[in-house]
């Protein structure tokens, strides 16, 4: 996560930030393993190293994001308010294509006015459809994937998350999955680092795996 950089070659300089950091999220038989690092970098220099990119939407839907801190953290908070609305008025939580599509159409709508979000998110969950896993760029663009990973340390998740993952992964597996993607980003991107923060989406809701845990998958 940093502040965005353009490069003053493109006729749009807004569609070229870069984003310092690695999250991932994946879909098993049953739920959702998501893992980020928690290194916040502004070019070179390292802001934070307790920067939290994974966040709890509601009780069984998560966002992890990546780019400028303040617009995705605006848009956690925005995206959490109007679903904790919808949910008040209805008796019911919506479902994860809800949520990500709500959360497209706000980005959307700051895209069309020339002042997008500086921010690439993953939007996952579990509903009475199975798990979820939108991908969304800063101009609204919506995608539903198996698995997904955003920011700088990505190409390097990618190449694991295509070798190994494949579908009814147990709960086990798919953490192990994430995490060893999230290791493998970190050992070969410098804006990838300081740790991990590793969730799961189940049926019994969001849990958040302490540092224990995640030690225990990483040396497995």
């Amino acid at each position: 996560m940093n502040n965005p950089n353009f490069n003053g070659m493109t006729n749009n300089p807004f569609m070229d930030p870069k984003h310092g950091t690695t999250t991932i999220a994946l879909k098993f038989k049953g739920g959702i393993a998501a893992a980020a690092d928690k290194r916040a970098s502004m070019g070179s220099f390292i802001a934070s190293k307790k920067a939290k990119k994974l966040h709890e939407i509601n009780d069984f839907t998560i966002a992890t994001i990546a780019g400028l801190v303040s617009d995705a953290q605006y848009l956690v908070h925005l995206t959490r308010a109007n679903l904790n609305l919808y949910a008040l008025g209805r008796g019911y939580d919506p479902s994860t294509k809800m949520a990500g599509n709500l959360l497209a159409s706000i980005m959307y709508e700051q895209y069309r006015a020339y002042f997008p979000y500086y921010v690439s998110m993953i939007v996952a969950g579990l509903d009475k459809d199975g798990g979820h896993i939108y991908t969304l760029d800063m101009a609204g663009g919506i995608t539903e994937e198996d698995f997904a990973s955003t920011g700088s340390g990505s190409l390097v998740a990618y190449g694991v998350l295509e070798s190994q993952w494949k579908e009814d992964l147990t709960e086990e597996a798919g953490l192990k999955i994430a995490i060893t993607a999230l290791a493998t980003a970190t050992s070969r991107d410098t804006a990838t680092g300081d740790g991990m923060d590793v969730l799961v989406v189940n049926k019994k809701g969001v849990k958040r795996l302490t540092a224990a845990e995640v030690k225990k998958h990483l040396e497995a």
